[in-house]
């Protein structure tokens, strides 16, 4: 009879073990319908064209031996174009390798799509699982709701901001670490104070691996998009400030400055490239990134249950989702009564309910943050105003470009929120908790369906087999100011002064001319945009004057009584290298340290030290 039991409560507790991995599967594959079944659909007005252009582009450069790419060459009428040191790029080598393979560039497109969309589930997953000390089944509900969240799938395929949905990927594991430096380090103060004097529960090692995933994350955030960047940065320095007294504790600041630190090392090679860059020139950018475009939505639009339409634009008139999805506008309203109901309770009974509980408080301080952005991204914000004073307060708030960029950053906290609210109703009733979580799931997936199912059939269908079908052009944000857009180049270098040039080839995207310079004075210009790198050297590897032409052009000057061969060719500064160098070694430090011992926020883990494994 013992042993019928135990059998039986053992294939209770597989059923219950599975059941977390069923939903987080559930939610990748639900969440990729229209990448599997509508993988043509093609939003007018959106990005979609502009990142199968990138990915094109990006394959040609990786073909032709330049790696990482800096320059996508074949861009813009094969002048060239530096998007890659503007715009992180690095995620869209899965794609691109997949194109150079022989992949259909659709298919290669949706693959990535698919990919970011299993790396969110298990992300989100991880970080609520730690956030919430192991409650798994909360974990994977609340990851079902994030990874099938409206303003989620509205990036994935209405707007296809591939950056910007690849670092929704990442921002929990923002929160996660950030909230892993506070809660970790609480508890290893306190352990260290009964341990008595001489204990030093703080190795440079674990302030590393405290450190970690939030630096980590930080770094994926920047390879991702650096908008989202922005503004994470930016609630995680106003949180801190918000909980002061414990960020200015020696033990809380370190590993914060240390997260810095990791995020630096390992984002060198984006950022010194971008720094040089923005240093060197002015660039097209520079001169809108003061202006807001697209619709201010409402209370409504942020708030209503189901998606209005599949708005392939981000004018009024096609408006596209933009609200947080029925699930969380329900946390957030259960959450709120349920706050409203304890403070009620705790002035009849303060004994019984404790305001002050930490749960209460993180619950709280995500609700602000939720609302807060939620308040930023709408109408409601004085954005015109802003707009319309200038200066640096204008292009502090308004280089988001569009509001509601703001509702991403919003749905991760809000399922955080939902997540301690989710755990806390399982811990006193499991009934209720299971009756909470299956609404959540239900109200996470019909919008998501409905999204998906207008998406599909709203918008136009392309298939795209090659970058030849849709033109390697480019937008006109990170240009040079004086590059002369509306100049018509027919493809040959042009000779100016007494400058004659013989013949030319162009191999590799790298430009071998033959010139002489009879005369005193003589340039040549290259219908090629110049960016800082461009070099070109004589016969004998004697580097030449190269420079910026008045219209953008790179140009180099021939000396007198010059004849022979000359060579240009875009190379990267070594300082350049040294920091891809420098990233490279951290991320292997990384991942070294990172499977090593590390503690949890929900306690020690371990018998033999005071470090449980993650």
């Amino acid at each position: 009879m013992h042993s019928s039991e135990s059998k039986i409560k053992n294939s209770d507790l597989k059923k219950r073990s599975l059941l977390p991995l069923f939903i987080v599967i559930s939610g990748i594959l639900l969440s990729s319908l229209t990448a599997i079944f509508g993988a043509d659909i093609l939003p007018d007005y959106q990005d979609k064209l502009v990142h199968l252009r990138r990915i094109a582009a990006l394959a040609d450069t990786l073909k032709t031996g330049y790696f990482p790419a800096r320059i996508y060459f074949v861009m813009n009428q094969g002048t060239g174009y530096a998007m890659p040191v503007f715009y992180p790029d690095i995620f869209m080598y899965i794609p691109a390798v997949l194109y150079m393979l022989g992949t259909p560039l659709s298919t290669a497109y949706d693959t990535y799509v698919i990919l970011v969309n299993i790396v969110t589930a298990l992300i989100s997953y991880k970080c609520l699982k730690g956030f919430l000390e192991g409650d798994d089944l909360s974990a994977a509900v609340m990851s079902f709701v994030y990874t099938m969240s409206v303003y989620r799938l509205t990036d994935v395929y209405i707007r296809d901001a591939a950056g910007e949905y690849t670092a929704m990927a990442f921002l929990p594991l923002i929160i996660y670490g950030f909230y892993r430096i506070y809660a970790l380090n609480d508890k290893a103060g306190a352990d260290g104070a009964k341990a008595g004097a001489g204990t030093t529960p703080f190795s440079v090692w674990n302030v590393i691996r405290d450190a970690m995933p939030l630096g980590i994350g930080m770094a994926a955030l920047m390879s991702s998009h650096i908008l989202t960047t922005m503004m994470s940065a930016a609630f995680l320095a106003v949180t801190a400030l918000i909980l002061w007294k414990k960020t200015f504790r020696s033990f809380v600041l370190l590993r914060l400055l240390c997260s810095v630190l990791i995020f630096l090392l390992l984002s060198a090679y984006f950022l010194v490239p971008f720094m040089d860059y923005m240093m060197a020139d002015e660039y097209l950018f520079s001169g809108s990134s003061d202006i807001m475009r697209g619709f201010y939505p409402g209370w409504r639009e942020l708030l209503e249950l189901i998606p209005a339409g599949s708005g392939s634009g981000i004018a009024y008139e096609l408006r596209m989702p933009t609200q947080i999805g029925a699930a969380l506008t329900a946390i957030l309203a259960s959450w709120f009564m349920r706050t409203l109901s304890m403070i009620f309770l705790a002035k009849k009974d303060p004994e019984r309910i404790r305001l002050k509980d930490e749960r209460i408080l993180s619950g709280s301080l995500l609700f602000i943050l939720t609302a807060v952005m939620l308040f930023i991204s709408s109408k409601y914000f004085p954005w015109t105003y802003i707009e319309s004073r200038g200066g640096l307060v204008s292009r502090l708030f308004c280089s988001v470009q569009f509001s509601w960029r703001y509702i991403g950053p919003s749905t991760v906290t809000a399922v955080f929120l939902g997540g301690l609210l989710l755990a806390g109703i399982r811990k006193k009733s499991r009934k209720y908790g299971s009756i909470f979580a299956c609404l959540c799931l239900v109200l996470a997936l019909v919008p998501a369906l409905v999204l998906q199912q207008r998406a599909c059939s709203e918008n136009r269908r392309a298939f795209i087999s090659r970058g030849e079908e849709i033109g390697i052009v480019s937008d006109e944000l990170y240009f040079p100011v004086r590059w002369d857009r509306e100049a018509s180049y027919d493809g040959t270098p042009q000779a100016e002064g007494s400058v004659l040039i013989g013949s030319y080839d162009v191999s590799d995207h790298r430009w071998n001319l033959a010139v002489s310079n009879p005369g005193d004075d003589g340039t040549v210009l290259f219908p090629v945009v110049y960016y800082k790198g461009y070099a070109v050297t004589d016969a004998e590897g004697k580097a030449l004057d190269t420079f910026m032409g008045d219209d953008g052009r790179a140009c180099v000057r021939i000396p007198s009584g010059y004849e022979g061969s000359i060579m240009m060719e875009y190379k990267v500064p070594g300082y350049w290298r040294l920091a891809e160098v420098v990233s490279i070694i951290s991320l292997l430090a990384a991942c070294i340290l990172g499977n090593g011992r590390t503690r949890t926020a929900g306690g020690n883990k371990d018998k033999n030290t005071d470090h449980g494994s993650e």
